[in-house]
C-alpha cells in the first residue's frame, strides 16, 4: 500500500538523485543535470515556501516516488510527479497521484495545472488517467509541451 508523508530535510539527497535520472531529466523542461548546490537552494525554498508542498511516497517505508504542488493563485496548483527509477512500470504513479490530489484539494473549485513535454506518453497516460483534460500545445523552454488541467475532483474524493 502507497502511503504519502511531506518531504523532511532528510529527503533531499534522495530527490536531487531522482531529480538527476536520466529518465527525468529527459522528461523535464531544463534537462541539463542538476548541480548539488542548486538542488540544496531550491529544496530549502521549497520547504520553506507557504505555496509549496512536496509529498513522498513509500512502500514499506521505502520511497518510491515524489508529488509536488505550487500554488500559483488561490486554489490553483502547479503540479510535478515522478517516481524512483526502480519503481516505474508497477502502477504506482496513478494511486500515488491520487492521493495526493485528496491531501491538496481545498474543495472542488480547485485547479490543477501540469505541463508536460509531448514525447513523456506515461505521464500523459498518468494525468489523464486521474481526470486531467489537455488544454493546449504550446511551447516552453524551446520545447514542446501539453498543458493538462483538472478541475473537479476525482469521483468519491468528496
Amino acid at each position: 500500500m502507497i502511503t504519502l508523508r511531506e518531504a523532511e530535510q532528510s529527503d533531499c539527497t534522495t530527490l536531487y538523485q531522482w531529480a538527476n535520472d536520466p529518465v527525468i531529466r529527459s522528461c523535464a523542461l531544463k534537462d541539463a543535470p542538476i548541480t548539488l548546490q542548486n538542488h540544496l537552494n531550491w529544496f530549502n525554498k521549497q520547504l520553506a515556501s507557504l505555496n509549496s508542498k512536496i509529498y513522498i511516497a513509500s512502500i514499506d517505508d521505502k520511497p518510491i516516488g515524489q508529488v509536488r504542488f505550487n500554488q500559483t493563485d488561490l486554489n490553483t496548483y502547479e503540479l510535478d510527479t515522478h517516481l524512483s527509477p526502480c519503481s516505474r512500470g508497477y502502477g504506482y504513479g496513478r494511486k500515488m497521484l491520487k492521493q495526493a490530489l485528496k491531501l491538496i484539494e481545498k474543495n472542488k473549485n480547485s485547479t490543477f495545472i501540469a505541463i508536460i513535454l509531448i514525447e513523456n506518453i506515461a505521464s500523459i497516460k498518468l494525468f489523464e488517467a486521474c481526470n486531467f483534460k489537455r488544454e493546449k500545445e504550446t511551447t516552453i523552454e524551446n520545447k514542446k509541451c501539453f498543458i493538462y488541467i483538472r478541475k473537479e475532483a476525482l469521483d468519491g474524493e468528496h
